[in-house]
């Protein structure tokens, strides 16, 4: 393994607002407590600790559910809620907060939703599995993981190569290409060649290198046949499965025996060996030049920047290829690259924060608790907990197609009509989703804050005490320099500082309580432009 580069910053961040700032890119929201930590241990051994599962192991969804049930709760009575409240909490609460935020950003790569499914409940435990299979492999190596995602239930449902068969004209059976066109364009290698750096190769002409076309899309097609449901005989082929969430299984009897050309000419030929055949396609896409950059330029973007330098683009991609593409590597060297560790000065530099890790990350700023029911099932009760893309745009494994909630490659509207800079979140930041989210936080600043939470409570209650007392300490300064920590990174500035005191003061003067004066500042930081777009 290749040592990374020697970094200009020191391992021991130099002030909160520094540490805040590297939880925020690693995890689901800064908290005093692991502030506290990472400046006495450094971002070196934070990493250390967060990518050893024997000291960090990974927090799972579908036990928890199956918990539920032994528990008493009736399988049949829990709902896809029962997981996205579940997931959400565990991204909320759970030590492995790089584990969980790695995996939710493998999710909106290699997507599956619960919305295109049979039965979204009795698909539950498959669903969940999926969500674990990503948290497992988050760390590991890619090939491993693009193999495990390929043979899922969920996924061969969701893209139907589950069931999918060799041609036969005589009963008008085509291979279904769902899954080999999607695999390689979203999942692996991209339309485009690239190099290293993610800039595009070009042809003679200066356009550019299509990495496929419609002929590899049909061969990789036939690669994918003869996959069904675990546990089922010829006789059964592709019939609907609801419930397994097993690694589908290789019936030679369906599988296409002939020769494949697929990409860059590679010829995959096993017969009618569908183990086999996966494995060189697998190697294959694995071993693709493409990925490396094509994989680490989204990862940068959903850890630090929409808009990363084709230098750190090529650093991260350089560790891919010299770890063979493992994810705990790669994710090493994207967190601590100095573009993702020194501030930047320019404009362009950062991402809009998605509405699932905003909520989070006012959860976890104030220490939220949530008692549930002695059952174990975790259900929130407040408005849209039942389904946060009304209300907040996301949702886990809920993305409306296999494109996830936004396009890595949208671009912000100019008013001369060229294309800005790239803003993934932005496709779902709409003034209608702006609103909706600052109702939903608002709800949560104002309906759960202030008595211990009961098994009663309808949601996690946030703990505001400490800028209650420095309200009541008439401390308005104070307030605003925690709320600048725990939501900012310290990048407030003085400006918006004095108009955050300028409206406590007023609060005061009408004789606002002291509760009431904490909830406003937190609202108004919430709202905050500052607050939408993380740096």
């Amino acid at each position: 393994m290749t040592p990374p580069p020697v970094a200009s910053y020191p391992d021991i961040p130099a002030s909160d607002a520094d540490a805040a700032r590297f939880l925020a890119q690693a995890t689901f929201g800064p908290t005093r407590a692991e502030i506290a930590r990472l400046r006495q241990i450094g971002y070196r051994r934070w990493l250390d600790e967060q990518l050893d599962p024997a000291r960090t192991p990974p927090t799972l969804v579908l036990p928890h559910l199956q918990q539920v049930v032994a528990n008493g709760v009736p399988r049949d009575d829990l709902r896809q809620q029962h997981r996205r409240n579940a997931w959400l909490w565990q991204a909320a609460t759970a030590p492995d907060q790089l584990r969980m935020r790695m995996a939710f950003a493998l999710s909106e790569i290699f997507v599956v939703s619960d919305r295109e499914v049979a039965n979204a409940n009795t698909t539950l435990y498959r669903i969940a599995d999926y969500q674990d299979t990503l948290a497992r492999g988050a760390f590991g190596s890619y090939r491993t993981l693009i193999e495990q995602v390929t043979l899922h239930p969920a996924m061969g449902y969701f893209l139907s190569h589950a069931g999918n068969r060799k041609a036969d004209p005589a009963a008008n059976i085509t291979p279904d290409e769902n899954y080999g066109r999607e695999v390689m364009q979203l999942f692996s290698i991209g339309l485009s060649k690239r190099n290293p750096d993610f800039t595009l190769q070009l042809d003679a002409a200066g356009k550019a290198i299509p990495t496929y076309d419609e002929q590899v899309v049909g061969a990789m097609a036939r690669v994918f046949t003869g996959w069904t449901y675990a546990g089922q005989a010829d006789a059964q082929f592709g019939r609907r499965n609801d419930t397994s969430y097993a690694p589908m299984e290789c019936h030679p009897r369906y599988h296409d025996d002939q020769p494949k050309r697929i990409f860059d000419g590679i010829v995959v030929d096993a017969g009618s060996d569908c183990v086999a055949t996966l494995k060189q396609a697998l190697d294959a896409l694995a071993a693709h030049r493409n990925v490396a950059p094509f994989i680490s330029r989204q990862l940068i973007q959903r850890f630090v920047t929409s808009n990363p330098s084709n230098a750190y683009v090529g650093r991260v991609a350089a560790t891919w290829t010299a770890t063979s593409g493992n994810l705990g590597q790669v994710l090493r060297t994207l967190l601590l690259d100095d573009e993702a560790r020194i501030r930047p000065q320019g404009d362009g530099f950062g991402k809009a924060r998605e509405p699932l890790v905003r909520l989070t990350t006012l959860w976890r700023a104030f220490d939220a608790r949530y008692v549930p029911p002695a059952t174990g099932e975790i259900r929130f009760r407040f408005a849209n907990a039942g389904d946060l893309t009304e209300s907040l745009a996301q949702d886990s494994l809920r993305a409306p197609s296999v494109f996830n909630f936004f396009d890595p490659d949208y671009r912000l509207p100019t008013e001369a009509g060229s294309q800005g800079l790239y803003a993934p979140e932005f496709q779902i930041l709409t003034e209608a989703t702006y609103v909706g989210m600052l109702n939903q936080h608002d709800a949560m600043a104002w309906n759960y804050v202030g008595a211990p939470p009961t098994a009663n409570t309808a949601a996690p209650v946030l703990d505001m005490s400490a800028l209650v007392a420095l309200a009541e300490a008439g401390n308005h300064a104070g307030m605003v320099d925690q709320v600048d920590t725990l939501l900012f990174d310290g990048r407030l500035g003085a400006p918006a500082e004095q108009a955050m005191v300028r409206m406590l003061d007023r609060l005061a003067a009408i004789n606002e309580t002291a509760s009431n004066r904490a909830k406003s500042l937190v609202l108004l930081a919430l709202a905050s432009p500052e607050f939408a777009i993380q740096r």
